[in-house]
């Protein structure tokens, strides 16, 4: 329980080390859990089984509310003061309209549930025993089912519909409207919300007699429902894109022009709220009492005189943490506990020290010296009382050991006197408390440098080094991966390998980054002599720019006169006037400065990411180039519409016959044919070239 070589110093109680408890999975006497939590031990709820309704919420729709097939199309199954209406939101700046323009039959009852699959809109009505199945449009009317008092309705994957009845079954029936068949899984409780996971578990939030959410799954072939947790719902479900509901109304977040999430609220019959009258449901109810009594810490010190007591805690307001702490010398031989003296705490264990050898530190302290007598052995109590929704959380406890303070590097003096002795010790204690902590703060400060390590909320201070603004739509992963290569990419800066790290850290994929001027698809005869021949010396090679074979058939031929005027060949306006430069190196400066940046398809593929990947190219680019960016569209599936060598080919262009179609004109869009002993043109597709990277097919 104490780090580093040497004579232990300290004593920790955490998750990691142990809480010093006899039986620490055994926590009903102590009402607290959270033993082998690393965030802390808390007091413990009054059902083990209740689940936090706003996290459940995030996943599980209300029964009145669907979703549909478009990001923002939702169904709401209205209820208001002329009865209940089927309304419809297509877009997501809001606006609610009716599904149906003429109210069918039994559409003022009220409505209990609705639910979506692939444009089937299923609605049950308690009152009038019967659901009925429409096209999601609400033009025609599928089948109706005749059972009595529906409540909940769901859809499988498979387009099954099970529909939750006051009979305490489920019964499972088709897009026809016959039954296929019941659930074998009994309901228990008041069903409140359902849906159906990809393994086609069927998920329930039920009501305890005590208005208490619990969450229950089964299989269809179980026999009965397994308690489940918020950690596996959030694994089986997407988030639903719902912020908060109450008895009132229910709230989304939506993002707004900008990008950035924005709270919408309506009412239950879909008028507009503000985002304040909408209050989520309280959590479960926790225990208002607890305690953690750990048992004898041995110093091995005969006589120790224990220092120092901090928790590392949380302690929100109406609810508190008292600490009390007692030494001995020898380890009594029977319980001398007894807690007599305060009623309140009569259910719970009293100790092995008698009830005068405790000694409680002041009210809210968390830090504080050990007024105790020398012992060996140190015993730790704490007492957790909350307003039975809030609770205090208890982290980390460490007790160091021996008593050291600056009163040490004084003169003997100050000793002689034991009242003064204890005053000095008690009043230097509050300097070197304080001068310890930024001792601790300055060994650690280098890791706060450290972006893998520091906690998510100083990642924006650790940007700010770097210059970079961090994107709130960025996740927490994200923005670490970011800052662990900032250094690299601003070593590389204005290379093709730094734009490639910046776009593959920020978009998650590896783009392909073209330099225009050395893959231009033009030539021209001859040019290696002249080029050749304004050189310093013959013999001297050419620029590797420069270097290529020009073959008809296989390039397009450069215009001169199109680069810059010359007498003679160009026309007077139809051209530039250029005064510098080798004119005979103009092929080459054509698509100078000039890249392309190729990436797959975007995981978002809005225009708001695609416009934040021209942003990110152009911040990070040379000052003097342009670039141009395209993003990847969906392609084609090799297999099972295209088949290569049977409906799809690589092959070279076309062969022009000049005179043969109007369209074909020289230096526009037609390459000259290779002739009988040419080089031919061919895309090679194998091991060293991938098709969209590596290799463009024209």
């Amino acid at each position: 329980m104490s780090c580093g070589p040497g004579k232990p110093n300290f004593r920790l109680l955490d998750a990691y080390v142990g809480w010093g408890t006899p039986d620490p999975d055994k926590p009903s006497p102590s009402n607290l859990v959270g033993f082998d939590d690393p965030d802390g031990i808390r007091l413990a709820e009054e059902n083990p089984a209740a689940v936090n309704p706003a996290d459940a919420t995030r996943y599980l729709l209300p029964a009145r509310l669907a979703k549909g097939c478009g990001p923002c199309e939702w169904y709401l199954a209205a209820s208001c003061p002329d009865g209940s209406h089927i309304l419809k939101c297509d877009g997501c700046s809001g606006g609610w309209k009716p599904l149906w323009k003429h109210a069918p039959k039994g559409e003022t009852a009220k409505i209990s549930a609705i639910a979506l699959w692939r444009g089937h809109l299923a609605i049950s009505w308690p009152e009038a025993n019967r659901v009925e199945i429409w096209n999601s449009n609400g033009e025609r009317i599928v089948a109706a089912i005749s059972v009595a008092r529906p409540e909940l309705v769901a859809f499988t994957r498979h387009g099954e519909l099970l529909v939750a009845s006051n009979a305490e079954k489920i019964v499972r029936y088709g897009l026809d409207g016959k039954p296929r068949g019941e659930w074998r899984a009994h309901l228990s409780g008041t069903p409140n919300r359902t849906a159906v996971d990809l393994e086609d578990r069927l998920w329930l939030v039920t009501l305890s007699p005590k208005n208490e959410w619990e969450l229950r799954w089964a299989y269809a072939a179980d026999e009965e429902f397994t308690t489940g947790t918020i950690e596996e719902l959030e694994s089986s479900f997407a988030p639903s894109g719902l912020a908060a509901e109450s008895d009132l109304g229910f709230c989304f977040d939506r993002p707004d022009s900008s990008g950035f999430a924005a709270r919408t609220c309506f009412s239950w019959c879909g008028d507009p709220l503000d985002a304040g009258e909408v209050s989520e449901a309280p959590p479960p109810k926790r225990n208002t009492q607890g305690q953690l009594l750990a048992t004898a810490l041995d110093s091995g010190i005969p006589r120790c005189r224990w220092h120092r007591v901090r928790l590392d805690a949380d302690v929100p307001p109406n609810t508190s943490v008292e600490i009390a702490v007692a030494a001995l010398e020898e380890l009594p031989e029977t319980d001398r506990g007894d807690s007599s003296r305060n009623p309140m705490w009569s259910s719970f264990s009293a100790g092995a020290p008698h009830f005068l050898d405790w000694t409680k530190l002041a009210a809210g302290a968390t830090d504080a010296l050990i007024a105790q007598p020398p012992g060996r052995y140190l015993y730790l109590r704490l007492r957790f009382n909350g307003d039975g929704f809030s609770t205090p959380v208890v982290r980390r406890v460490r007790l160091d050991f021996p008593r050291s303070t600056s009163l040490e590097y004084l003169p003997d003096v100050y000793r002689e006197n034991p009242h003064a002795e204890d005053f000095t010790e008690r009043f230097l204690s509050l300097f070197d408390s304080s001068v310890a902590d930024l001792d601790r703060v300055i060994e650690r400060y280098p890791a706060l440098l450290d972006p893998a390590g520091v906690p998510a909320q100083v990642l924006p201070w650790v940007a700010g080094f770097f210059d970079i603004a961090l994107d709130p739509t960025w996740g927490e992963d994200k923005r670490r991966r970011i800052l662990e290569m900032a250094p690299q990419i601003y070593r590389l800066r204005g290379t093709r390998e730094s734009l490639r790290l910046a776009v593959n850290a920020v978009f998650d994929v590896d783009p392909a980054i073209e330099e225009l001027s050395p893959i231009g698809s033009w030539g021209a005869v001859g040019g290696r002599k002249k080029i050749c021949s304004t050189m310093k010396s013959p013999s001297e090679p050419p620029p590797p720019s420069v270097r290529r074979t020009a073959r008809l058939g296989d390039v397009r031929l450069f215009g001169k006169r199109r680069s810059r005027f010359r007498i003679g060949r160009s026309g007077l306006g139809a051209t530039p006037l250029r005064s510098y430069g080798n004119p005979d190196l103009d092929p080459f400066a054509d698509g100078a400065f000039r890249f392309r940046v190729l990436v797959p398809p975007l995981a978002d593929g809005s225009r708001e990411e695609f416009q934040r990947l021209v942003n990110l190219v152009n911040a990070q680019k040379p000052a003097h180039t342009l670039a141009s960016v395209r993003a990847g569209g969906k392609g084609f599936q090799i297999g099972f519409s295209s088949a290569v060598g049977i409906d799809s080919a690589f092959v070279p262009f076309a062969r022009p016959v000049l005179g043969s179609s109007g369209n074909i004109r020289l230096n526009r869009n037609a390459i000259l044919w290779r002739g009988p002993g040419g080089a031919t043109s061919s895309v090679s597709i194998g091991q060293t070239s991938i098709v969209g990277i590596q290799t463009i097919a024209g």
